[in-house]
């Protein structure tokens, strides 16, 4: 396996953008040189992202397909976020959460198995499609899985998505929280996820992370450019890998954490980032 996201040499690392949303992975990966395939379900995204993106459509270093992921291929109602376009989804109850605004839009969808075969095995595949996670994993194979893969993790199950991933070959694992810079999370650093990110000291403990991160240079993290919403991937993720046994555990603490703070959870977003 090629280190620091690298295929052989002149070949673009293929990357899946599983999620596009409002393109902000979508834009890092196409500045790290990666040729995308970026999936997203919601049209009017799409159409905002093939405007912005049209230079690289036209070299043929992005594909976007206006199509939502399930079990099988068809037709299926999305639930489109009038107030939050990220709570968007193939659930309307994940749509319409908080008395939100939503409408329906009719869209196509296919098994995650049928786009791999017709774009090929990336380098790495994100997923992060509202409620839709667990049934692109749920599709993948062992044939068809990327050297690298992340996955939002959903506080109603997240344990058994990262089993699915060890039952899919993947080894290595590291927990990382989307709505701290991108840090992982510990045994050694749990605690600081008991605050919520509105706690008047995170800021100055994310500035101390940055300030570690850099100084040990463990990991280099791309720096002085967006970054996305599921941030730095692969080897350029931040902080070591670590055995399923030991995320399990990790995440055992953070669901602990989300269960005393009531309904509306701690207020962070957590990636499961796996390597085989």
């Amino acid at each position: 396996m090629k280190s620091e996201n690298q295929v052989e040499r002149g070949t673009p690392p293929l990357v899946y953008d599983i999620g596009l949303h409002n393109g902000g992975d979508t834009r890092n990966y196409l500045n790290e040189g990666c040729r995308v395939v970026a999936i997203e379900a919601n049209p009017a995204m799409c159409s905002a992202a093939a405007a912005e993106f049209q230079p690289y459509i036209d070299e043929h270093f992005l594909t976007i397909l206006n199509c939502a992921v399930a079990v099988e291929a068809g037709k299926l109602e999305f639930w489109v976020c009038d107030s939050l376009s990220e709570w968007s989804s193939s659930d309307r109850a994940l749509a319409a959460r908080n008395g939100s605004k939503h409408h329906s839009v009719i869209v196509d969808c296919f098994p995650i198995r049928d786009i791999v075969a017709r774009f090929g095995v990336p380098q790495y595949m994100k997923i992060d499609i509202e409620g839709s996670d667990k049934t692109c994993l749920s599709g993948l194979t062992e044939d068809i899985c990327p050297p690298y893969i992340s996955t939002e993790l959903d506080f109603d199950g997240g344990d058994r998505q990262v089993v699915r991933l060890h039952e899919l070959g993947y080894r290595r694992f590291k927990l990382i929280c989307q709505s701290s810079k991108w840090n992982q999370v510990t045994k050694r650093n749990l605690w600081f996820y008991g605050a919520g990110p509105d706690a008047a000291f995170v800021p100055i403990v994310q500035v101390m992370q940055s300030v570690i991160r850099r100084i040990n240079g463990r990991r280099r993290v791309l720096r002085g450019r967006q970054r996305g919403e599921s941030g730095p991937w692969g080897e350029r993720s931040h902080g070591y890998w670590h055995s399923l046994e030991y995320v399990l555990e990790v995440w055992k603490g953070i669901c602990k954490i989300q269960n005393e703070t009531g309904a509306n959870g701690p207020g962070w977003w957590f990636d499961i980032h796996a390597k085989r």
